[in-house]
């Protein structure tokens, strides 16, 4: 009898394992449905053949063993993920150009995000188009000119992108009820002078998709007007991650159900779903770090045919870069 008891007792361990097994298999299959479900929304864009490997970073650095490239911000082994935001001013079926820059970095050990906005007048050379400012490359070759643009000049490598126009924005914003945004007085009234609303004023307020998409093109309240707009930009964005920790896992997947048809990406569906699986838990607990390129003192104001362009230090912008995203 005794010896029965112990024989038992491993079947009903191994039957035990098992229906747990079971249940987790159930839970994570229903997830990968739900995942699918959800990410099938977004539109996407087809990348070159090469782009397989831009993502070597996430999917091959899982155990940090690959070495980092010596010439490269980012890539395998550097223990960072890029991400490149765009916000272009596309108007009906005219090619636009890219009016937000936005690189959102994402450090794998420490969970953390720096946030880097590129100023549309960079005066750049671009890869097989001489030099103009940098939101032409968006224009002559999407998002892969774009990111080319940036290798070639600041050593960034790109894992993939996102893009959304602004009436998309407008909506993204409005699905999360608004974004809490502390005003000065000048652009509360430069945001009621374009909405006829007259509601805002000086100090924290909830602003409406519209609203907020004012706020983030507003340039001629300062002296240094483009450096201003992406401030406001990197703003934003900060308060909507964080209006994103305040909202509960069933609201997060009404509203990502909603919004996710708004964005285009060149990411395939698993390289979503890695980047969703490691980052999305960590996100309430990050810390959000935030600059832009080009950095003070590191760029001199140029004519160039008659625009008025910012000409970078390429090397001081890119040890800026390499110091504040690797460490």
């Amino acid at each position: 009898m005794k010896r029965k008891q112990h024989d038992s007792f491993p079947r009903f361990l191994m039957k035990l394992l098992c229906l747990m097994l079971a249940i987790v298999l159930a839970v994570l299959a229903g997830a990968t449905a739900l995942f699918r479900q959800v990410l099938g929304k977004l539109h996407y864009t087809q990348p070159t053949a090469s782009f397989g490997t831009r993502l070597g970073a996430f999917v091959t650095n899982l155990g940090d063993k690959a070495l980092p490239s010596a010439d490269l911000i980012g890539g395998t082994g550097s223990g960072i993920v890029n991400l490149l935001l765009v916000g272009s001013d596309q108007r009906d079926a005219e090619s636009a150009r890219s009016d937000t820059m936005l690189l959102v970095t994402y450090h794998r050990k420490t969970g953390n995000i720096t946030l880097t906005s590129f100023l549309r007048d960079m005066y750049l050379p671009i890869p097989g188009h001489g030099s103009n400012r940098i939101n032409a490359a968006y224009y002559e070759g999407g998002t892969e000119l774009l990111d080319e643009t940036l290798k070639e000049n600041f050593g960034l490598h790109i894992d993939g992108n996102l893009e959304v126009d602004f009436s998309s924005f407008s909506e993204i914003v409005d699905l999360l009820g608004g974004v809490e945004i502390e005003l000065r007085a000048d652009e509360a009234e430069e945001i009621n002078s374009h909405t006829g609303w007259n509601n805002l004023t000086e100090g924290k307020q909830n602003l409406t998709g519209w609203e907020a998409l004012i706020y983030a093109r507003i340039r001629k309240l300062d002296d240094n007007g483009g450096f201003s707009r992406t401030s406001r930009q990197r703003k934003l964005l900060e308060a909507l991650l964080d209006r994103y920790r305040s909202i509960s896992w069933r609201e997060l997947l009404k509203v990502m159900d909603a919004l996710l048809p708004l964005i285009s990406t060149d990411l395939n569906y698993g390289q979503l779903v890695l980047l969703a699986m490691e980052i999305l838990p960590k996100l309430p607990g990050s810390e959000i770090a935030s600059q832009r390129i080009p950095a003070d003192g590191a760029f001199r104001d140029e004519k160039v045919d008659g625009m008025a362009v910012l000409v970078p230090d390429l090397q001081a912008n890119r040890e800026t870069l390499r110091k504040s995203l690797l460490g």
